[in-house]
């Protein structure tokens, strides 16, 4: 792809875009609508951010819990281009893509601690990503590109009664921008490292004045992989299995890993039918056509060549070549991609019945699949290769019913409805073992749920919230294995799988009770306990059949105490909150389950099963200050303790054992500053750094051969300089991420006592960009 390629790419798409005028002046908002249309904002100081976490239009500092909500303006500020950018900003919250097979597009997300790292389909996301109020009902493909939003609002804790589907850790919301009168259109081009080509563009249409308005955007771009595979034999001059690549260069490269080629698209009606009655239509596309993600090996087994395939633990080099069964007649190369087209289309209905009952309806459709490969071994010798192909089907619905009861009351009632479809299969090859079999598995699934939320303001400051909800759930799983070879029989390991299936079903109460009293204009101290729950489901990654079994939900009961206050003159926000958590049946991914295997092979094992309980206590503090006109500083600190309890002993896990992708420590701190150059215009630099502690990307990360999934503490500078005319049509930016040029891991996945093997997932280096932005009034 070059950047000719791509900038025709949507070329015509952008003049036309730009060129349509809008047409008409004024246009109601819509109910519950974005924050950009909800309320008047004040005059100079901090400016409200409006959410709609409890069923209605907010300011976020009236919302009895914890969230942090990030407009377009500061994603743009800060340079956040997808949700892991936004996530790993955010306190308590830590989002890592790519990892343990799953693709580049996958996230494993964690809020105070609780998430979920496998991306297999029967295992549920612990914490919620949502698209414009649709819950996206996977790990694979959720770590979206953040194209033309409105704002992202981060909810932390569990989710278990309000919107959507139950989502034990938090949620994360993405709005997009909805049409309007205005043209709001732009155009933006970015060059940068790794051959950076991108393009972007979006522009509201006026088709019938007062009444229909459309929005366009579409996004398109390009980076090379900044790892670099290397082929083994034209580095050291030694024969490795598999032969020598005929096509490596005189750097003896022949790929790269980490590469990115993006296109999406996505188109917004909005038909104002009344003043009482206005419908969202959207639909979206994307196309991704990456490379797999980055992986190198960092211990590796004594290989009988006797070959050292370790590049160095601080190099973007590998020796993977995606061979399995290398040197023998059944050798086969896998393609080193990660590939996923995904699209959907929502609709949200708004009826205003009378002043004081309103109905939503939000109607979704999405679709995803694609293909990844993983070389986990990362040589030209096969320890572990995986190559997934898969699908995923979804339909939502949700009813919400709301009425104001004069001052007193905003109570909401519904339903909602999630029935999906799935399925996972290719080939997986464990040479260690001797198990090379090809698999297809589908699943499904719904969900079916009930709630009621309301907020009783018995004065003008004292608000006591209220909620509950039942959750029914089904799902179903057949495990499908055959011979990866045609003509040979299935491996006698995993033949008694095919054919196998299991079911899981399960139900839940979740309530929440919070109070919240404005003990002095905008400080305002608030209580709440709330529920939540992860569903249960299948070991979707049995070795034998006796490990083809259930596992239970996960359940959490959390208790909160917060704080938000915006003081002197609006120039201070300062929000803070401490929780304690009781987690219980803490589902883990075990790489060692001795009863659930045939004697002496406890060590083949990848069952996902309720291991432990857990107690948890931590807090959060997020602060924006405006000092001076023209100075912006913010920033956040959270700590998480987290301790197991009532542990399973067989599972592996000590009480000294710490949870998945959960640092303990994050700190992020941001400062910008507009110069006023006069007629010239505005330049304004902006400084980014985000620090996590350590974290364990192992399950079991404490005992003998099991200790290498450690990801030491990490912290990153970023910075942004942007120039701005005065109309602020044209706007000009310089980004560097990563300054300090760090090399650091995202993940490391310890299979030592499994697969003799660990690999790492290293992260971006230092890149820099500059991007020309165009905006049409």
């Amino acid at each position: 792809m070059t950047g000719r390629f791509l900038g025709a790419s949507l070329m015509s798409l952008t003049f036309g875009m730009i060129a349509q005028p809008a047409m008409a002046q004024v246009a109601p908002t819509a109910p519950g609508g974005p924050a950009a249309n909800a309320a008047a904002e004040p005059e100079g100081g901090i400016q409200d951010i409006v959410v709609t976490a409890q069923f209605r239009s907010q300011s976020m500092q009236s919302a009895p819990l914890a969230i942090t909500a990030v407009s377009a303006a500061l994603l743009d500020a800060r340079s956040q281009t997808n949700v892991t950018d936004v996530a790993n900003r955010a306190p308590s919250v830590q989002l890592s893509t790519g990892g343990q097979g799953g693709g580049a597009q996958t996230a494993a997300v964690a809020i105070r601690g609780i998430g979920t790292t496998d991306y297999q389909f029967p295992v549920e996301p612990g914490v919620g990503i949502y698209i414009d109020d649709v819950y996206y009902g996977v790990s694979i493909g959720s770590s979206f590109d953040l194209v033309d939003l409105d704002r992202v609002e981060i909810l932390r804790g569990p989710q278990g009664t309000l919107s959507g589907k139950n989502s034990i850790g938090g949620s994360i919301k993405l709005f997009s921008r909805l049409p309007g009168p205005d043209a709001d259109a732009y155009v933006e081009a970015t060059y940068g490292a790794f051959d950076r080509i991108s393009i972007k563009a979006a522009t509201n249409i006026t088709l019938v004045e007062d009444k229909l308005f459309a929005r366009i955007t579409g996004m398109a771009r390009h980076v090379d992989g900044y790892m670099k595979l290397l082929d083994y034999g034209c580095v050291t001059g030694r024969d490795a299995p598999g032969g020598d690549f005929a096509n490596a260069g005189n750097d003896c490269k022949i790929g790269t890993e980490g590469g990115q080629e993006i296109y999406a698209l996505r188109g917004a009606l909005r038909w104002v039918a009344s003043e009482t009655i206005e419908n969202n239509l959207i639909v979206d596309y994307s196309r991704d056509r990456s490379e797999a993600s980055p992986s190198k090996i960092l211990l590796q087994p004594n290989y009988a060549s006797g070959n050292n395939y370790i590049t160095g633990r601080k190099s973007y080099t590998s020796y993977a070549t995606y061979t399995g069964l290398p040197g023998t007649p059944d050798q086969y190369t896998l393609p080193a991609v990660s590939y996923m087209t995904n699209w959907g289309i929502a609709n949200t209905l708004d009826i205003q019945l009378n002043d004081a009952l309103s109905i939503k309806s939000i109607t979704a459709y999405r679709r995803s699949s694609g293909e990844n490969s993983w070389d986990a071994d990362g040589s030209p010798e096969s320890i572990f290769t995986n190559h997934n192909v898969f699908t995923h089907k979804q339909f939502t619905q949700e009813l919400r019913l709301s009425a104001e009861l004069g001052d007193f009351a905003d109570v909401t009632a519904g339903g909602y409805y999630y029935d999906a479809s799935s399925r996972l299969g290719d080939r997986i090859n464990v040479e260690i073992v001797g198990l090379d079999f090809a698999f297809d598995d589908p699943f499904k699934q719904t969900s079916k749920s009930a709630f009621v939320h309301a907020v009783l303001h018995p004065t003008e400051r004292l608000n006591i919230t209220g909620g509950l909800r039942y959750t029914k759930e089904d799902k179903d799983f057949t495990f499908v294995r055959k011979s990866a070879i045609p003509g040979r029989p299935t491996h006698p390991a995993v033949a008694p799988l095919d054919g196998l299936s299991r079911s899981f079903s399960g139900s839940r109460w979740d309530y929440r009770i919070a109070v919240d009293y404005e003990i002095a204009d905008d400080i305002r101290p608030y209580a709440q306990v709330s529920t939540g729950f992860k569903g249960g489901g299948i070991n979707p990654r049995p070795f034998f059949a006796t490990q083809a079994v259930p596992f239970e939900q996960e359940k959490v009961t959390s208790y909160e105490l917060g704080l938000k206050t915006l003081t002197f003159d609006r120039r201070l926000r300062l929000n803070a909150a401490y929780y304690h958590t009781s987690y219980k049946d803490y589902q883990a991914q075990l790489l060692f389950c001795p009863d659930l295997s045939p004697p002496g092979l406890g060590n083949n094992c990848a069952a996902t099963q309720n291991v432990s309980d857990a107690k948890i206590d931590g807090f959060e503090v997020e602060a924006e200050l405006q000092p001076v006109p023209g100075l912006s500083i913010d920033g956040s600190v959270s700590y998480v303790d987290f301790r197991f309890t009532n542990i399973n002993l067989a599972s592996g896990l000590t009480a000294d054992t710490k949870p998945q992708f959960s640092p303990k420590w994050k700190y992020a701190i941001g400062a910008q500053y507009d110069f006023d150059l006069g007629d010239t215009g505005t330049l304004t630099p902006r400084l980014d750094w985000a620090y996590r502690s350590s974290i364990e990307s192992n399950a079991i990360n404490n005992v003998a051969g099991f200790m290498q999934g450690h990801v030491d503490g990490l912290g990153l500078l970023n910075g942004r300089l942007t120039y701005r005319t005065p109309s602020r049509n044209w706007e000009l930016a310089l980004a560097v991420t990563n300054i300090t040029d760090k090399f650091y891991y995202i993940n490391k996945y310890d299979r030592e006592a499994g697969f003799n093997s660990v690999n790492g997932q290293p992260g971006r280096p230092r890149e820099w960009m500059v991007s020309l932005k165009r905006k049409f009034e």
